[in-house]
């Protein structure tokens, strides 16, 4: 094995876990008394940082027509996970936001992830934990840079430093 591992050695392995944790997380999604797509869940995800976005905001987070952005929003709403109200800055603008039965949701799914993750993550030697931790860590920060950069160069139309 060579002593630093390269981007496509990094990049195997992380698909490989990646496809894992995905099968691991559509079991915890299934016991669900109402299973979400994997777009409801991403409106779900950005809404719970993203408090009192618009349909627009929204749409621009996930990069979806305003249309789609819409209809997933209904159908939250229907099983009531997400509230719409007026916005305070311009009645003509309408706000979303998690209702508490939709926070609750995701609070018992990353419970479910978690459990479902936990035997796998317990029988590793704790050295191997620390260094997990410290590596997983540092791909998040570099993940949230990239989108940082993506999301200033979309904005400027123009690349940043």
């Amino acid at each position: 094995m060579r002593p630093h591992a390269t981007v496509d050695d990094v990049l195997q392995v992380l698909t490989q876990v990646v496809e894992q944790v995905e099968v691991m997380w559509e079991r915890s999604k299934d016991v669900s008394p109402a299973p979400l797509s994997v777009s409801q869940l991403r409106v779900m995800f950005v809404l719970e940082r993203s408090e009192g976005a618009n349909l627009r905001t929204l749409g621009e987070a996930l990069d979806a027509a305003p249309s789609s952005v819409s209809r997933l929003c209904d159908r939250l709403q229907a099983v009531g996970f997400l509230e719409r109200g007026l916005s305070a800055t311009s009645r003509r603008e309408v706000e979303l936001t998690l209702s508490e039965r939709g926070r609750a949701y995701l609070r018992d799914l990353r419970d479910r992830r978690r459990e479902h993750l936990r035997d796998v993550v317990a029988g590793l030697p704790p050295s191997a934990r620390s260094t997990l931790v410290s590596g997983l860590r540092q791909l998040r920060d570099a993940g949230a840079s990239v989108q940082r950069l993506d999301a200033d160069h979309d904005a400027s139309g123009s690349q940043t430093a």
